[in-house]
């Protein structure tokens, strides 16, 4: 029996859930992809999936199995990845997780600028409002904005900039419905509110004297930034979002930032990798990159004033 091939195959059958998805994710008919399960199970003398109709799960052994096998073979596949690189090219595939605004904003042509370098290194990006376990993904990085803390000691933050959240509506709402002057009236407004594993409906609030959290009410709730600035743009409510996401509306007068004597704390944004033995090239090159690239004391909305009076300049 070649183990090691088996041992590729049980994993790939774990991340995609089915034999069905495994055999088209391998190139390979779903027999022989059961055929390589049975006889790795009939080798360790143990079940390591339970099967049904169209699924298939991680038994307790195997979710054990897969996790040690996961690590092995992503230690093999640095040491290829470094090898393949000592000749000094970037070659491979880089698969990033990233939050759907900040990588449509920042991190896409980040990418495009380093593959006029690196033109051989591939890049497989995944949005979604939540970072993904990166090991059991096969992720390679993430991009993690607003959070510090990392539930899993086998991965590693670096900082590569900052933002601030911002308070803002439409002159039109604003003009009917009233201008905040402290945070406590927005009890008294419908909230457009953002919600995902760090975000709530209890915006907390700094100025030089106190802390003030108000917990705000609204009709509308999304886990996608974007979103919710339209809605805000339409005058629907008040909406609390980074600072990059909103500061060209903001700059063209489409939406007006209020309560400006209260500020929330700078939110990092930090590119996170799993801790490895080798670095691979790729991943080292690529994060350093962008450290290069975001890491300033300016944040994330500086740049994008910067782009969006550049654009007005050459009209």
């Amino acid at each position: 029996m070649d183990k090691f091939s088996s041992i590729k195959t049980f994993c790939v059958v774990a991340r995609e859930g089915s034999f069905s998805g495994a055999s088209r994710a391998l190139g390979v008919s779903p027999a022989m992809v059961s055929k390589q399960i049975k006889r790795l199970e009939d080798n360790l003398t143990v079940r390591l999936l339970n099967r049904s109709t169209r699924h298939c799960s991680l038994t307790e052994a195997g979710a054990e199995y897969f996790d040690r096998c996961q690590r092995v073979l992503s230690y093999l596949d640095d040491a290829d990845a470094n090898v393949k690189n000592l000749s000094g090219e970037i070659r491979g595939t880089l698969k990033i997780s990233a939050p759907a605004t900040f990588g449509t904003l920042y991190l896409t042509p980040a990418i495009i600028a380093y593959k006029k370098h690196h033109p051989n290194l591939a890049f497989n990006l995944r949005m979604a409002p939540q970072m993904p376990d990166l090991l059991e993904g096969g992720f390679d990085l993430a991009i993690h904005a607003g959070g510090t803390r990392l539930d899993d000691s086998d991965l590693v933050a670096r900082k590569i900039g900052s933002f601030r959240l911002v308070v803002c509506a439409a002159p039109g709402y604003l003009d009917d419905h009233g201008w905040p002057q402290h945070p406590t009236e927005l009890r008294r407004h419908n909230c457009l509110i953002f919600h995902n594993e760090m975000a709530t409906d209890n915006w907390v609030f700094r100025n030089d004297e106190n802390e003030v959290a108000v917990h705000v009410e609204g009709d509308l709730h999304a886990n996608q930034g974007a979103a919710l600035r339209l809605a805000a743009e339409h005058g629907l409510g008040i909406v609390r979002l980074p600072d990059y996401l909103v500061v060209e509306q903001i700059v063209a007068g489409r939406l007006i930032e209020i309560l400006t004597d209260y500020e929330s704390p700078p939110r990092a944004v930090y590119v996170i990798y799993p801790q490895r033995r080798l670095m691979p090239a790729k991943v080292r090159s690529f994060v350093d990159f962008l450290a290069s690239r975001f890491e300033t004391d300016h944040g994330f909305a500086d740049k994008r004033v910067a782009n969006t009076a550049l654009r007005r300049s050459d009209d």
